[in-house]
């Protein structure tokens, strides 16, 4: 009976060695769903060149917390950075250009945001008043740069969002509260 036991734990490690093995070559460790969550004071600050003239780019950013969304601990941390901040109707169109600071490495991505007023009183799971829901998405790669093992990476954003705009008037210091959920698919 032990002899059995034995040659069972010895055939899961091999097949579990073969699995982690096949899993890596599938893009395991490629697939990214970070929580960018929590208040932070607007300043003021530059983002890579977005207008193609060479030269970095105003923006308006935020540092909060980055989550991991399955487990919800903490990360690290994101800088959030808004330019071409363009009102739409009652919405706001914007360039959103956002940095992932994790032991990893920092991986910087960007795209294009809608930002609308919510039609329903809504909070944040964690009791947090929403006033806007903001949405980014596209197929082509929106990674910019990366450092350390996202050096050269590129890959597909999605970014699905609620913020809290009640005491931002557009100044310094003014706060935006983030619920932001960022869908990352390296390849």
């Amino acid at each position: 009976m032990n002899r059995f036991i034995m040659l069972s734990a010895v055939a899961s490690l091999l097949c579990s060695g073969s699995i982690t093995a096949q899993a890596k070559e599938q893009g395991a460790g490629k697939h990214w769903v970070l929580n960018l969550v929590g208040s932070g004071a607007m300043y003021e600050s530059t983002v890579p060149d977005i207008d193609g003239d060479g030269h970095d780019d105003a923006a308006i950013c935020f540092d909060v917390e980055l989550h991991d969304a399955k487990n919800r601990r903490q990360v690290g941390t994101a800088t959030d950075c808004l330019s071409n901040v363009t009102p739409v109707g009652t919405g706001i169109a914007l360039t959103g250009t956002t940095y992932f600071h994790l032991p990893q490495g920092t991986l910087v991505t960007r795209g294009n945001t809608t930002v609308q007023p919510v039609l329903h009183n809504t909070m944040t799971p964690s009791g947090q008043t929403v006033t806007h829901i903001t949405g980014a998405s596209g197929t082509g790669n929106a990674i910019l740069w990366g450092s350390n093992r996202f050096d050269g990476a590129m890959g597909t954003v999605r970014l699905s969002g609620m913020v809290d705009m009640t005491n931002f008037a557009g100044n310094p210091g003014d706060p935006i509260a983030f619920d932001c959920l960022f869908v990352i698919d390296l390849y």
